[in-house]
């Protein structure tokens, strides 16, 4: 399975969402590859920080072409996940990657700006569909940075006008914690923290992610 991960928009947290898909994945025993095509290297400094600390799961780390895609049907091969770390604005790569992408995940906060952006990713996603392998991209939103106030009206509002345009949104999300800082500072995923530092809210938050991004993927697979 390859999942990639992109937007247009920097600081929206694609690198956070990678690296705790392939974190969780590994964590339950799959073969996972994270591929880093970020000239930041966010995902390779995550690892680099992981591999000195000495955490397991060892999670491989590969940085991969402008057009990956031979490498990734290759790469399919010989790894149970893929996820593709996709750098901002990096539309070339992000395309390219969508193409063979089993799933294509665009993470956004609730500014204004990071949704038009969202938006505008869609649309050249959108553009590629006839050459995706199953002649649509299938791709989701991922809210993140979410307010952490039950009484706020903030995601509701966001989930409706993203449906009013017609982009599809996972059901769970992400909020604004500090347990993200905390385990990028020690090359973990926020389920992986520990003691003081640990957050159960975010790494349920998380791992619900993941295990929608596993029911999707299966509903997929039973479709075709």
């Amino acid at each position: 399975m390859i999942i990639v991960v992109g937007a247009e928009k920097g600081g929206v947290g694609k690198t956070a969402l990678a690296t705790n898909i392939a974190a969780i994945a590994a964590g339950e025993g799959l073969e996972v590859l994270l591929l880093d095509t970020d000239t930041n290297g966010s995902s390779s400094a995550w690892i680099r920080i992981r591999n000195e600390e000495g955490v397991e799961p060892n999670i491989p780390l590969l940085t991969v072409s402008e057009n990956p895609q031979n490498e990734l049907r290759q790469l399919a091969t010989k790894y149970d996940l893929i996820i593709v770390d996709i750098g901002a604005n990096n539309y070339s790569t992000m395309l390219n990657s969508a193409k063979v992408a089993d799933m294509v995940l665009v993470p956004t906060g609730p500014d204004q700006m990071e949704v038009e952006s969202t938006f505008n990713t869609f649309e050249e996603l959108r553009a590629m569909d006839a050459k995706h392998k199953n002649g649509r991209v299938p791709a989701f939103v991922v809210l993140n940075q979410l307010s952490t106030n039950n009484k706020s009206k903030e995601e509701g509002l966001l989930r409706e006008y993203l449906g009013q345009e017609g982009l599809p949104v996972f059901e769970s999300a992400l909020r604004h914690r500090s347990s993200w800082r905390n385990a990028r500072r020690g090359g973990l995923a926020v389920h992986e923290l520990r003691g003081r530092e640990a957050d159960p809210k975010a790494a349920a938050e998380m791992k619900a992610i993941f295990a929608e991004a596993e029911n999707k993927a299966a509903e997929a697979l039973a479709a075709a």
